[in-house]
């Protein structure tokens, strides 16, 4: 027997993208980080992350073509938080104004969150679909993972490595089968 839910909830039943952050910085250096909800792989090296055209990120990707998308830990639900709540606009550099934790990418040397479960570099795909829908087509340039984290021989997290955060409404996220509130 099925029920009926609201058919704004019909991302909510289709999505199984975790929340992922997008580091990004402007042309002036300005380092900016927010969160994604919208995300998903595109091809084996495309990932996809669907960005509102009036956010610091969007400007900053256009502008450079650069980009780092990341998946945070359960543990960073307070970080992702902080990254969420602001525009860098208002508030410039967001890691330095909030005081989020950071390492440079190994790669294109953009801030991201410290200790993230992994991290992709990203340089812009196709500029067009970007500039006219939000739909942000980023190219791999490189991948990392925590060492720990990772199975070599089979090409995957290992089991009960990646514990993403998948967001529910508001502070509310699920992990794994767990709801948890930030």
């Amino acid at each position: 027997m099925y029920k009926s839910i609201p058919e704004r909830c019909a991302a909510r039943v289709l999505s199984g993208g975790p929340i992922v952050t997008v580091s990004s910085q402007s042309s002036d250096g300005v380092a900016d980080i927010m969160t994604a909800a919208w995300n998903c792989p595109f091809d084996s090296n495309i990932v996809q992350v669907t960005l509102d055209l009036g956010h610091t990120t969007s400007e900053n990707i256009k502008n450079t073509a650069k980009f780092v998308v990341g998946i945070p830990a359960k543990e960073q639900i307070a970080e992702i938080m902080k990254a969420g709540s602001v525009h860098g606009r208002d508030v410039g550099d967001k890691f330095d104004s909030l005081s989020i934790p950071y390492e440079l990418s190994e790669k294109l040397g953009l801030k991201v969150l410290r200790d993230q479960l992994a991290y992709i570099e990203c340089e812009l795909f196709d500029f067009d679909i970007f500039a006219k829908s939000g739909i942000c087509l980023g190219k791999a340039v490189s991948v990392y993972v925590q060492d720990k984290a990772w199975n070599d021989a089979e090409e995957c997290f290992l089991d009960g490595a990646k514990h993403t955060l998948h967001h529910v409404k508001d502070n509310v996220f699920l992990c794994g089968h767990s709801i948890i509130e930030g």
